[in-house]
């Protein structure tokens, strides 16, 4: 895309991702998304076939931002402990940068009209975590926990404190820390 047809691609992306933040995608109607990039109805079809498929091109957007953000490359010689608070501090960073990508994911990774390339953003955090939870538990380090168990809490934990907290502080970002950390270390 070029110029004009980029910053209007961009302008119903990012209408789409407040509207379905605060209403869903099946509580945003396609003219009220029109009306709020600022386009006709009719440019939103230009840029994408259907709404899934907008839908589809957010969700990638946002899965593959926070995949490249939280699962990014370690420094070498980390331990388990660190590369574990590492990833929370990573999820957690990533959740004050950009909230509504964090609730516009939690409202929308399960439903239906989700396309395999969208699936497959969200099973690359499982993958992640279950070779992270399988080295653990080998090291001795962590619980016998299953990854989907281990990562449901921590991503369970980042959406719960951006419900309840306005912010998510310092402080309250390692306190959670230490309370995952609490839940899945070995005793």
């Amino acid at each position: 895309m070029t110029g004009q047809h980029t910053d209007k691609a961009e302008l119903i992306l990012g209408a789409a991702l407040e509207l379905f933040e605060l209403q869903g995608f099946d509580g945003t109607a396609v003219p009220e998304l029109a009306r709020k990039a600022g386009v006709g109805t009719g440019t939103i079809y230009r840029y994408f076939d259907t709404k899934e498929a907008l839908l589809n091109a957010l969700f990638q957007r946002w899965k593959g931002a926070y995949n490249s953000t939280v699962l990014a490359e370690f420094p070498p010689n980390l331990s388990i402990r660190e590369r574990f608070g590492l990833y929370w501090q990573r999820m957690a960073g990533f959740a004050r940068k950009e909230p509504r990508a964090i609730k516009f994911m939690e409202l929308h990774h399960h439903v239906p009209y989700l396309d395999a390339t969208s699936r497959e953003l969200s099973q690359r955090y499982l993958q992640v975590a279950t070779c992270f939870i399988d080295e653990g538990v080998r090291a001795g380090v962590l619980k016998p926990l299953t990854p989907t168990l281990a990562a449901a809490l921590m991503w369970g934990t980042l959406v719960g404190l951006m419900k309840l907290h306005q912010e998510l502080s310092d402080a309250l970002i390692a306190q959670a820390g230490d309370c995952l950390w609490d839940a899945v270390r070995r005793h």
